[in-house]
């Protein structure tokens, strides 16, 4: 997991970098970072579903506990595997629409508006990261009893 928080960490860092030099270059010099803002939305697509893997390994899902805490009171295990397998079901089916959009930018070789980058190359890992997000959700209730 150390590998994947720098390599979080380096994409939030770069999607920063390139944020400020854009900003300095349009203000001080008129003269912006060509396909600054594509280049900003791979590395935030990059950061939200590699950090998706981070957030599963640690159940740190944003949660909505309207009747949660009542049905954890009486039957904990079983919430908890309701809970995980929502988790689980909701990534399977991001994953299962991301690999669609994958697919078809690879057959009819989609590509961004300015910079002409690949649209597979941001949808290929998403898919991948979303996968492993679910296997490792997936994996939490066994890590949790241990």
């Amino acid at each position: 997991m150390s590998a994947l928080r720098w390599l979080v960490s380096i994409l939030l860092f770069l999607m920063m970098a390139i944020t400020f030099l854009d900003v300095l270059g349009r203000y001080l010099l008129n003269a912006p970072i060509f396909g600054a803002a594509e280049m900003i939305q791979f590395l935030l697509a990059g950061t939200v579903f590699s950090g998706l893997i981070l957030v599963s390994h640690s159940n740190g899902h944003i949660a909505v506990e309207l009747f949660s805490p009542r049905i954890h009171a009486r039957i904990p295990r079983l919430h908890d595997l309701i809970v995980v397998l929502f988790s689980c079901a909701g990534l399977l089916v991001i994953a299962f629409e991301f690999a669609r959009i994958a697919l078809h930018a690879l057959e009819i070789d989609k590509r961004t508006i300015v910079l002409e980058w690949p649209i597979a190359l941001v949808a290929v890992p998403a898919t991948l990261f979303c996968l492993i997000a679910a296997a490792v959700q997936a994996t939490w209730l066994v890590r949790s009893r241990s």
